[in-house]
């Protein structure tokens, strides 16, 4: 978008005019590394459309903002975190205001813009989908060997759901399951239902190959390594070997041999936090107040540069900078210097700096190897701030949501 040219597969680059950008399903100008590159090709496209449950980042630079449904004002959805347990999670309020589910969007878009007629059969409802993967679920019997219906379903329960199916009889009533939201296997010393993955081919690789080309566990994969070459990123030798990151240990010096510093001194470190999960839940604003966003450095690191615990902080790298509160502790090694994962960017239009400590902004968009974004390395350097932003405490500030007072 910024330049003009289109970098995907290893053929030629080629001109390209990118004028609308559309965030969907996801909070990607938030969670990506290379944040600052992000609002600007936001702010160069002639249009900018999300779709959101609340004012995301991405929604925050968008010119159109579409409100969606969330999870809990839809049908539900079924998960399975482990191959003995699944759960199911059930509506619990009807669509709020005019917030409609991304399903109906992508449709009613699709009819906009001619691509599907009025004739064309949508997929089936979310409902009767996840009706349908209740009703398939199986679960082993005691033998270890055969299987049997998670769900006993009766006709009535046909009506009372409002989906279509047919009778089966199984472990547990699905309304019992429903009210419940979760199925447990039952384990004990001794069961039949243990696991050892790959066990066949562990007794005799030989007549038990696995689905790979040589029929044994690849460590190094070629058929990976030949579409990670046709879509034009960096490839590594198979040998395991040492690779320096472009912005890490290495590269904080200006001179290596020397060992004098750059203008880039210190390795920033991005962990999670208590107060999200990656972004989520950072509108929260009992969690802003629990856990304030802060950046952690050394002591020796902060008395280099006349640095206090509880100093407001300028954080900058090569590609953005931000300002936040310091939380000086010997837990950290010299040199090294670490700003939580996640926090909502909030620009000073005016100075270019980020409020809220987003670590996006002040990461490189550097795609490593097999295109992986460059996480949890990045060179900083960092000062005592001396400008006239106010910094207020986090839970102190408004929280993005489309209707105050409501």
């Amino acid at each position: 978008v910024l330049n003009g040219k289109y970098t995907g597969g290893a053929g030629p680059k080629k001109d390209i005019n990118i004028q609308m950008l559309y965030h969907t399903k996801g909070s990607f100008l938030q969670s990506h590394v290379g944040q600052a590159k992000g609002i600007q090709a936001m702010r160069k496209v002639e249009f900018a459309v999300c779709q959101d449950f609340h004012l995301t980042t991405g929604a925050r630079y968008s010119d159109l903002v579409l409100p969606v449904t969330h999870m809990w004002e839809r049908d539900g959805y079924v998960v399975t975190p482990n191959r003995e347990a699944l759960f199911w999670a059930s509506k619990v309020v009807e669509p709020q205001f005019e917030a409609k589910d991304d399903e109906w969007i992508d449709w009613e878009l699709g009819k906009r813009l001619g691509v599907i007629k009025d004739s064309d059969t949508p997929e089936l409802p979310l409902k009767q989908r996840i009706f349908n993967q209740i009703a398939g679920a199986t679960v082993l019997k005691e033998d270890g060997k055969t299987r049997e219906p998670v769900v006993t379903i009766t006709e009535q329960d046909l009506k009372d759901l409002g989906v279509t199916g047919k009778p089966q009889t199984g472990r547990i009533p699905v309304k019992e399951f429903q009210e419940k939201g979760t199925f447990q296997v039952p384990r004990k010393p001794g069961d039949n239902y243990g696991n050892i993955s790959l066990q066949s081919f562990r007794q005799d690789p030989v007549k038990n190959p696995v689905k790979t080309e040589s029929g044994k566990i690849e460590i190094h994969c070629r058929t990976l390594a030949k579409d990670i070459a046709a879509l034009g990123w960096t490839t590594i030798r198979p040998i395991p070997a040492y690779l320096p990151p472009i912005h890490g240990y290495e590269t904080t010096f200006a001179d290596w041999e020397k060992k004098i510093k750059g203008e880039y001194p210190l390795q920033l470190f991005n962990k999670h936090y208590l107060r999200r999960s990656h972004t989520e839940f950072d509108n929260v604003l009992q969690l802003r107040e629990a856990f304030p966003q802060e950046f952690f450095m050394s002591p020796i690191d902060a008395a280099e540069r006349g640095i206090k615990h509880g100093d407001i902080v300028l954080i900058r790298s090569q590609y953005g900078k931000g300002i936040r509160p310091v939380y000086v502790t010997p837990r950290l090694m010299p040199g090294v210097c670490i700003l939580p994962h996640g926090a909502w960017v909030e620009m000073d239009e005016a100075t270019g700096i980020d409020k809220a400590g987003s670590d996006n902004n002040i990461e490189g968009g550097v795609p490593t190897v097999e295109g992986h974004m460059g996480f949890n390395s990045q060179n900083v350097q960092v000062e005592k701030y001396t400008g006239s932003i106010e910094l207020k405490p986090d839970a102190l500030w408004p929280q993005r949501i489309p209707l105050k007072g409501a």
